[in-house]
């Protein structure tokens, strides 16, 4: 198991509640959030019109789309995170929405054991475990 939490991705009036991994290796030096492809094209974002680059990934270089700038939130039974400003990339074959470490401490997300799926608030002390995941497989 991994740490997923729930998150509202918005764009303009587009808003979509999904799960997302909390994916600390993920690293970048801005907020970036990985949105797979159908979920992209949902929330508005054409594909074709995007920007293309590459990133390194586990050794290897994957076509990246630069899909523009999304805001994030956690959502939980109890609590609402506030809205923070993501840059939004997609990969090809990636089929869930992926939170960079940056984002990670900009939502205020601490991990307490990834294997079991444990994180919380770093503003408060309640434990908080991992949601079901959603996949965008189109």
């Amino acid at each position: 198991m991994v740490v997923r939490v729930k998150v509202e991705l918005k764009r303009g009036n587009n808003v979509v509640r999904t799960s997302a991994i909390v994916n600390s290796g993920f690293e970048s030096s801005i907020p970036e959030v990985h949105i797979p492809k159908k979920l992209a094209k949902l929330l508005g974002f054409d594909l074709d019109k995007c920007q293309v680059d590459e990133y390194s990934a586990v050794g290897t270089r994957v076509k990246v789309y630069i899909l523009g700038f999304v805001e994030v939130r956690i959502i939980t039974e109890d609590k609402v995170s506030n809205w923070v400003i993501a840059k939004a990339i997609s990969c090809e074959n990636e089929f869930e929405v992926l939170l960079s470490d940056y984002l990670i401490e900009s939502l205020g997300i601490e991990i307490l054991k990834p294997k079991s799926g444990i994180w919380k608030f770093s503003n408060e002390d309640k434990i908080r475990y991992s949601v079901e995941p959603e996949y965008w497989i189109e």
